[in-house]
């Protein structure tokens, strides 16, 4: 099947095209250069990164609205509407001049939390609408072609809008007009893309007004022990990860004194090697499962932090390299951990499953920045030596985000998966694999909510049709 020739689907691809390109102009490098130039605190910032996951408290009411309603495609285009509208006041609140900066960063922090509150609603309708609407045994075609365009969206857009920002900067028109023209955009590409998501078909659900199962059910996540584990993994991971990844882009304007338009290059530099090695770990992980995938990618992943704090101004060779590695190693670990949640969830009940761990998991990802912004205000000030070293406060929180990857690391072993491997019959595996090479193309890109086959040693047809897993 050509996926372009289905209707539905090219408009699904145009509509994450342009939605992509609205969370890269108000996401990573922009979003925290926009909080500097308000003049936000470090602790303001790490709020600000946490903000996504806060959110996700409200995915559970929205799994139950569409399970009492059967709606999902109206849930999706008016919450993103209102989303991606929000984003006007953003900008209007902070430009204008405040006799109190707290008063205007607080307004700002509490648009931009609507924002993600009604962002996260839509996408939980948005997947499940979107899970029904393609068929399985094309899911990861699907989701792999409409990644690869977004990607490339989005490194258009980065390497675009950061050099303009550069070019506001160096000019008369100032930064403030580098955010407007920046951020304008974004809304105009974000309610673009509602465009395309109206001419969607919708996918029919049978309401369900069943009150005391959908309670009731609400507790499976929690009752199984092997699911425990892996939200418990998966909320240690998260913190660790997210005590140092928020603030990497501020140690790179603020620190290194990097252009937008080099923090945009290696963006760039990043997201090709995740296209990469998406497809190279979606060859290996269809041969060996997911669990042993994330174990060899985390131990690149554990000491990237480490290797930053060692990065100088003026720096160009390592930074690139850092990315190179990291988007190759990352794909890997994000590809596999939502391949991992499908197979230790159970099929009737996914959705309160996949909701439960991004609620555990989310309260690591709001742990980590909101304890190293408060670190950062205390560090303010403060040099400190490590074996004769200088160190800056970001640096140290490096050192400490790299302690706590390793450590939560343990946890995995105890996750358990159907047909999962070990790392020696990981190895015997890949060296008998074919096929791993650049050459073939990028045409079989894998989404990380593809599932694989259940024997990991046998590849399915082009009629194959996945047979669903649940935990034990």
């Amino acid at each position: 099947m050509k996926l372009l020739a289905v209707p539905d689907f090219r408009n699904s691809f145009y509509d994450g095209i342009f939605a992509h390109v609205f969370a890269t102009l108000t996401g990573g490098v922009f979003l925290t250069g926009f909080a500097l130039h308000l003049g936000m605190s470090d602790f303001m910032i790490g709020i600000l990164a946490a903000l996504p996951f806060v959110v996700t408290i409200f995915q559970l009411p929205t799994s139950r609205l569409i399970q009492k309603n059967g709606t999902r495609k109206k849930v999706a285009y008016v919450s993103s509407w209102v989303s991606r509208g929000l984003w006007v006041p953003v900008l209007g609140f902070g430009l204008l001049p405040f006799s109190d900066d707290t008063v205007k960063h607080t307004t700002v922090l509490g648009l931009i939390f609507l924002s993600h509150a009604f962002a996260t609603v839509g996408y939980i309708a948005w997947l499940s609408w979107t899970s029904d609407l393609v068929p399985c045994d094309i899911r990861g075609r699907f989701f792999g072609t409409r990644n690869m365009l977004c990607g490339a969206a989005g490194i258009g857009a980065t390497i675009l809008f950061g050099n303009f920002l550069d070019f506001s900067k160096s000019q008369a028109l100032g930064p403030s007009f580098g955010f407007t023209i920046t951020f304008s955009s974004a809304v105009i590409f974000g309610l673009m893309s509602l465009r395309f998501l109206r001419r969607v078909s919708e996918v029919p659900i049978s309401p369900s007004r069943d009150d005391i199962s959908f309670r009731r059910n609400l507790a499976l996540p929690f009752k199984d022990a092997n699911f425990r584990r892996f939200l418990v993994f998966m909320s240690m991971w998260n913190c660790a990860v997210y005590l140092a990844s928020p603030f990497f882009t501020l140690y790179f304007l603020r620190d290194l004194q990097f252009s937008y338009g080099f923090v945009a290059a290696l963006a760039m530099v990043s997201a090709l090697a995740d296209l990469l090695g998406m497809h190279v770990w979606g060859k290996v992980s269809d041969k060996v499962k997911n669990k042993v995938v994330i174990r060899i990618a985390s131990w690149v992943v554990v000491f990237l932090p480490l290797a930053w704090a060692t990065v100088r101004p003026g720096s160009l060779v390592i930074p690139i390299l850092l990315h190179l590695m990291g988007g190759a190693f990352w794909a890997g670990i994000n590809l596999c951990t939502n391949n991992l949640l499908l197979a230790v969830s159970p099929q009737k009940t996914r959705p309160l499953y996949i909701s439960a761990y991004n609620i555990i998991g989310g309260l690591g990802a709001v742990l980590g920045p909101v304890v190293a912004g408060l670190a950062l205000e205390s560090f303010d000030g403060h040099q400190f030596n490590v074996f004769s070293r200088n160190l800056v406060p970001l640096q140290v929180v490096f050192f400490a985000s790299t302690l706590l990857r390793f450590l939560s690391l343990w946890m995995l072993r105890y996750v358990h998966e159907p047909d999962e491997v070990s790392i020696g019959q990981m190895v015997r595996i890949i060296r008998s694999v074919r096929g791993l090479n650049t050459a073939n193309g990028y045409n079989q890109l894998l989404h990380p909510t593809i599932e694989v086959p259940k024997n990991p040693m046998k590849r399915p047809g082009p009629h194959h049709v996945e047979q669903e897993q649940g935990g034990p």
